[in-house]
C-alpha cells in the first residue's frame, strides 16, 4: 500500500523508482559500492531495502540491512551487525576464529576482542556474494577515520562483500563520495545516486494510485503537489492522514506541512553540530526570510 508509512521492501510496493533500482543493482553487480544520497523523506531507505531484496531473489546474494540512527561508535556498529547476522533467516557461512566463537545461537564476540580488528575479520570472513545496507551512515562521524580504514581494508581484501550506503552529504558520507588522497578509499569511491524528488507528473500519479488502492475519490492533486513538491515521504504522510485516518483535506495538508518543518529543522540542527561557525549559518537563515538574491544575503551578513 503506497500510503503505508513503513519503508517499502518489495519492488511492487516502490512507486516510480524503476530506473534507480536498476542503476544500483547494476553498480553492485559490476563490483562497485553505492551511496544513495538525498534529502530526508525522499525514499532512500525504501530504495535500499528493495535493492537488497532484489539482489537476494534474482542474483543469489545474501545480505542484511542496518540503520545507524542513534549509533555513534564502532562498538555499537559491531554489536548491531552481529545481531543482524544472527537473526538473518539466511544461513551464512562465516570463517571466523580469532575474535569470535561460533555456537548454536550464532556468532559471539570474544572477551577483550578489539572492535576494529573484529569488524575487519567479520567482513573478510564472508566468502559468498553478500550485500550490507548501511542506512544513515553519517551518524557514525565520531568514529569516521577508523570506519573508513576498515572499509578500505575490506574493499582491497574481499570482493565478495558489497556495501550500499545512504546518508546526508556531511561527515562520513561526504568523505565516501569524494575521498581525499589520504583516504583508504582514494581512487575507488562508491558510485553516487542522488535520489531526486518526483516530478509533477509522478507526484500526481503517486497520489492517484494511492487513493485508488483505498477506493477514495480525490481531485486535489494539484494543490497537494504545489504545497509538498515531489517529496515522496510527505506525499505518503498526506495520503495516510487523508485516506487512511480520514482527516479532512485542510487538516491533513497542514499536519503534513508541520511534520515537514520539524524534519527540516532537525536536519539543519544536525548539520550545525559539526560547525564551528554556527552563528554565521543562523544569520544566513534569518536573512533568507526576507531576501533571496546572493548580493542581498552578503549585504545582510556584513551588516550583522
Amino acid at each position: 500500500m503506497l500510503f503505508d508509512l513503513h519503508p517499502k521492501e518489495s519492488r511492487e510496493e516502490l512507486f516510480g523508482r524503476d530506473y534507480e533500482i536498476e542503476y544500483v543493482i547494476n553498480q553492485i553487480l559490476s563490483g562497485n559500492w553505492v551511496i544513495i544520497g538525498g534529502q530526508r523523506e525522499i525514499g532512500k531507505t525504501s530504495l535500499m531495502k528493495v535493492v537488497i531484496n532484489e539482489l537476494r531473489k534474482k542474483y543469489g546474494f545474501k545480505g542484511i540491512y542496518i540503520s545507524l540512527r542513534g549509533i555513534r561508535s564502532l562498538n555499537s556498529l559491531l554489536n548491531l551487525i552481529i545481531l543482524e547476522l544472527n537473526k538473518s533467516k539466511t544461513q551464512i557461512n562465516l570463517r571466523v576464529s580469532i575474535n569470535f566463537v561460533v555456537g548454536s545461537a550464532g556468532i559471539e564476540l570474544k572477551r577483550n576482542a578489539k572492535t576494529a580488528n573484529s569488524l575487519i575479520e567479520l567482513f573478510n570472513s564472508i566468502q559468498e556474494d553478500f550485500v550490507i545496507g548501511i542506512d544513515e551512515v553519517q551518524e557514525i562521524s565520531k568514529a569516521s577515520r577508523q570506519f573508513l580504514d576498515i572499509l578500505g581494508n575490506v574493499f582491497s581484501t574481499n570482493p565478495k562483500i558489497k556495501f550500499i550506503f545512504t546518508g546526508s552529504y556531511v561527515g562520513v558520507t561526504k568523505t565516501l563520495i569524494n575521498p581525499p588522497a589520504s583516504s583508504p578509499l582514494h581512487g575507488r569511491p562508491p558510485a553516487l545516486l542522488n535520489l531526486k524528488p518526483f516530478n509533477e507528473e509522478l507526484s500526481k500519479g503517486f497520489l492517484r494510485k494511492g487513493m485508488e488502492e483505498l477506493n477514495v475519490r480525490f481531485d486535489k492533486e494539484d494543490e497537494v503537489v504545489k504545497k509538498l513538491d515531489g517529496i515522496v515521504g510527505w506525499l505518503t504522510l498526506f495520503g495516510n492522514f487523508y485516506a487512511i485516518r480520514r482527516m479532512d483535506f485542510k487538516e491533513a495538508l497542514n499536519l503534513t506541512l508541520e511534520e515537514g518543518k520539524k524534519i527540516m529543522i532537525e536536519e539543519f540542527n544536525h548539520f550545525l553540530e559539526s560547525k564551528t561557525n554556527k552563528q554565521l549559518y543562523l544569520t544566513v537563515m534569518e536573512i533568507l526570510k526576507f531576501v533571496n538574491r546572493w548580493k542581498d544575503i552578503k549585504r545582510g551578513v556584513w551588516a550583522s
